[in-house]
């Protein structure tokens, strides 16, 4: 990729990402993939909101989906987000959402019984 095509990318990224939601969004992604609900559960936001959010990131390439059952699994695909958010996240030592990882984990674990 030349250095304008570069560029280019780099500002189209950041345009996306100047969002709150879905600069949270990636952060969560980049630890690991997840689905709607995790998202959404982190965040505290409603189910509609996120999926329009990952819409937007999907359009611009910089996540990506495949189905998982009825779920929808999403990661980050696009190498300079990653670059970008990931210096950003050490920089400025920001946590990505542990809510995330926690309802992820909680998922695999069998149902307890009452």
């Amino acid at each position: 990729m030349d250095k304008e095509k570069v560029c280019n990318r780099v500002a189209e990224v950041l345009k996306v990402l100047g969002h709150p939601v879905r600069l949270q969004i990636v952060q969560n992604l980049l630890t690991r993939e997840s689905c709607v609900k995790n998202l959404w559960s982190c965040l505290e936001l409603p189910q509609a909101t996120v999926s329009q959010h990952l819409s937007v990131l999907k359009g611009k390439g910089i996540v990506d989906s495949a189905r998982e059952g009825v779920a929808m699994r999403y990661w980050v695909c696009d190498d300079i987000c990653k670059l970008l958010i990931g210096t950003l996240m050490d920089h400025f030592g920001m946590d990505c959402c542990e809510a995330a990882l926690k309802a992820q984990d909680e998922e695999k674990l069998p149902a307890q019984e009452e």
